[in-house]
């Protein structure tokens, strides 16, 4: 007999958390990157005190071994996540759902959902994630085979006490934890049986008695219409039993309250009589899309950029461009490296303002200023990580301006200022100042060995010399900027780390094709080319002579040139004791043949990395030449870092008494025999020769 209400399910409503939104972009810019295929992915459902029918996802949610919260159950999806907008809205939702409700029917069709009944509960999202503005747009879907209406034999009614105690036995006393099962309730022969052996047993009894069975499934509605996921479950029954057809079947919804009582659980009881045939997939029409909020079937939006943390949104919106690189140009980009790797920059001035501010830009996060220097009113314009506020006060230090701008710039940087003048070389240190330069000679020490990087931008040639013999010493990565007039100069210094090659090569150079290579332990520094020790440079100088009087673009062009160096650096497999290449034969046809020979030079995944780049805006061009470390170098070369390393302290208070105490150390101050004539040489007349 047939009450005459018709069977309805109340529809799965979506609830994404922003944890979801946060990691699909992370994979989506460091993993799938221009690949737009279909992922798999888990949701989960409760019937503990449910609400709303709700299906939920999280960041778990890709998980390969995902495993739903405490009283929920599990659920399989699929997520499309497409490349564009326009993708998103031109893609065919027809097709797609009717792919994905085919993927239900295969599970009907062999065994699959009778190992694991928790494929019963299926969906798949239809998304776009556009990261620059962080708003997601989707549509869930729900698969499920069109099937015939249901009528219910009586109205929908609460089960009754005596099944919901030998139920409520039954499930305590199995471990069994599907949220679909069959529960036989025949007084004595009280059991739960899984869906596979349920099927098995209707095969093999056709004329089972269904009066003592019920079919439990976990409802998470809370209205007097069953979970959408009922509508599933009956499909497949009838398809996999052909003899439930025409036999009154009972359903319980079961509910669980705060206390996990199934008092709330529901009964539904209906005759099927019209066959469900799923074998003519061709005949198949699927439903399951789900409605928006004006209960229209059209794709959702949510925007996370007021739900996510500031600071957060900052770091991914600024890591955007660096990570879509790896899409298409750079894949083999490694940007952890460059997230780790702290840098010191001596030099807080033009310079130091230029390469901080590139350096955030390729996603620097530890950058340590020193400088001993004030704001002045001069430098905001040149300087731009100070401001015309900074410079009114008069007692505004640059290395803490600039730690503390560049924390305004991102939030995510770890940037400290230190305030202290680098002893130079001729710079003779009075007894009063002796304890305060010990202090901070010690202090120097201890941040060079903190840090991976070194820059050296102070603007004069003296306060390069204690960075470098540091750098050298410690096997720090350095790079050297210096300003002219209209011409620059970027160099990396050779490293000094011990390695298996660099302590196995005894040959200084090697020739390929007409290139000379010189290893990375084998280039020099600084001071190399020099054959006289740094002195006091601003003595007797005019004021024109003592500042650093350059065209304004020529800071941005050198501080660009050197982080992009050391980026260049950092993705090689050798570092900073990468080989350095230049040619053995001047060029005789101009440009074009200097050209070919840069096209020849071996590269890393950013392209050649040379050892010093020269550049001159009066003609707008560079050369690259490389030049060996000098034996008797008075920065870097052994009997120096030897003295260092032996007397410490005391060898550099020797050093800025007087610099003829290092010309002496080296020997270089045999060149006096030259009767000081200064050999200089114009860049148009330098001319590399093997000999």
């Amino acid at each position: 007999m047939s009450s005459g209400e018709i069977l309805q399910f109340a529809p799965l409503q979506s609830f994404v958390s922003p944890t979801f939104w946060h990691k699909l972009s992370e994979i989506k810019l460091d993993l799938d990157r221009l690949n737009d295929k279909p992922r798999s992915i888990f949701g989960y459902y409760t019937n503990r005190n449910a609400k709303s029918c709700l299906l939920e996802i999280d960041y778990t949610a890709f998980n390969g071994d995902f495993k739903a919260p405490k009283f929920c159950h599990k659920a399989h999806g699929t997520v499309y996540n497409k490349n564009t907008i326009e993708e998103f809205k031109t893609c065919d939702k027809n097709t797609l759902m009717r792919e994905e409700g085919l993927k239900l029917i295969e599970g009907f069709q062999t065994d699959a959902i009778l190992d694991d009944p928790s494929l019963l509960a299926r969906f798949f999202i239809l998304s776009f994630a556009d990261l620059k503005s962080h708003n997601y747009y989707y549509w869930f879907g729900f698969p499920c085979p069109l099937t015939s209406t249901l009528n219910l034999d009586k109205p929908v009614g609460n089960v009754s006490n005596a099944i919901k105690e030998k139920l409520k036995k039954c499930l305590d006393e199995s471990s069994l934890l599907d949220n679909f099962f069959v529960f036989q309730a025949a007084e004595g022969q009280e059991k739960i049986l899984t869906l596979k052996e349920f099927v098995v047993s209707s095969e093999k009894d056709a004329s089972m008695d269904l009066d003592n069975v019920y079919f439990c499934f976990a409802n998470n509605s809370e209205h007097q219409h069953p979970t959408w996921l009922m509508r599933i479950f009956i499909a497949f029954l009838l398809h996999k039993c052909k003899t439930l057809l025409g036999k009154p079947l009972k359903f319980i919804g079961l509910r669980y309250d705060n206390h996990m009582d199934l008092s709330s659980s529901l009964l539904w009881q209906f005759t099927q009589k019209e066959s469900c045939n799923f074998d003519d997939v061709e005949q198949l029409k699927f439903v399951g899309w789900e409605l928006n909020k004006n209960q229209k079937p059209q794709p959702r939006m949510v925007s996370m950029r007021d739900s996510m943390d500031p600071q957060l949104l900052t770091e991914n919106s600024i890591n955007l461009n660096l990570k879509l690189m790896k899409w298409r140009l750079l894949p083999d980009l490694n940007l952890d490296v460059i997230a780790k790797t702290k840098c010191l920059l001596f030099g807080a001035g033009t310079l130091g303002c230029a390469v901080s501010r590139m350096l955030l830009g390729w996603g620097f996060k530890h950058i340590t200023f020193i400088d001993n220097g004030k704001v002045g009113l001069a430098n905001p314009v040149r300087q731009y990580l100070y401001t015309f506020e900074d410079a009114v006060k008069g007692d505004v230090m640059k290395a803490d301006a600039a730690a503390a701008c560049m924390k305004k710039i991102n939030p995510g940087t770890i940037s400290t200022g230190h305030v202290m003048q680098i002893p130079m070389p001729g710079h003779t240190v009075g007894e009063s100042l002796k304890e305060q330069t010990e202090k901070d000679l010690n202090k120097l020490n201890d941040l060079v060995q903190e840090h991976d990087v070194m820059f050296l931008l102070t603007d004069s040639r003296e306060s390069r010399w204690l960075p470098t013999l540091l750098g050298a010493v410690y096997g720090k990565i350095v790079i050297n900027s210096a300003l002219g007039f209209d011409s620059y100069l970027v160099q990396r210094h050779g490293g000094t780390r011990t390695t298996e090659s660099s302590a196995n090569d005894d040959n200084n150079t090697q020739i390929l094709d007409n290139l000379k290579c010189i290893a990375g332990h084998q280039l020099g520094c600084y001071f190399c080319n020099d054959v006289t020790a740094p002195g006091n440079s601003l003595k007797d100088r005019t004021l024109d002579q003592q500042c650093t009087v350059t065209r304004p673009g020529v800071s941005n062009i050198a501080a660009s040139y050197a982080v992009e160096l050391l980026v260049s650096l950092l993705q090689h497999p050798l570092r900073e004791m990468a080989p350095a290449y230049y040619a053995t034969t001047p060029s005789s046809s101009g440009a074009t043949s200097s050209q070919q020979t840069y096209n020849k030079i071996p590269e890393g995944i950013l392209g050649i990395i040379p050892h010093s780049i020269r550049g001159m805006l009066s003609s707008f061009e560079n050369i690259l030449p490389a030049t060996q470390k000098f034996v008797q170098c008075i920065a870097c070369s052994e009997k120096v870092l030897s003295e260092y390393r032996l007397h410490g302290n005391a060898f550099l208070f020797n050093v800025f008494e007087s610099a003829k105490f290092l010309e002496d150390l080296t020997g270089i101050s045999d060149y006096k025999e030259l009767q000081n004539e200064i050999i200089d040489f114009n860049d148009s007349d330098m001319e590399l020769s093997d000999e």
